[in-house]
């Protein structure tokens, strides 16, 4: 989930780069080149990788909740790398969420 987490921030970073100002072609090259897009698509296909080998050792039951922890790791790098603000009504949300998670690991 870290590295989910991480490939959106790389994602947002590299598309906070791109100008569509000069045409769409102009926006392709942009897209091609920026390297923390290209991190932030990488940082999503190892995650698949690793989500396929815990799927064969570990229930889907129990597994898909903990996923749900890249909803609370993502706002935290957020803060810390691109300097977003979190409102109160998001960390409500939040915390729901880890209450959630919480409560759906117990056995």
């Amino acid at each position: 989930m870290a590295l989910s987490s991480l490939g959106s921030i790389f994602l947002k970073a590299g598309a906070s780069r791109i100008s569509h100002d000069q045409g769409i072609l102009s926006a392709a090259l942009q897209v091609a080149t920026e390297w923390r897009l290209f991190l932030g698509v990488l940082m999503y296909i190892i995650p698949v990788a690793i989500w396929i080998y815990l799927l064969k050792k570990l229930d889907i039951t129990f597994l898909q909740p903990l996923f749900s922890l890249v909803y609370v790791v993502t706002p935290l790098l957020a803060i810390a790398y691109l300097g977003e603000n979190i409102p109160l009504h998001r960390w409500i949300g939040i915390s729901i969420i880890l209450l959630g998670i919480f409560v759906s690991s117990k056995n």
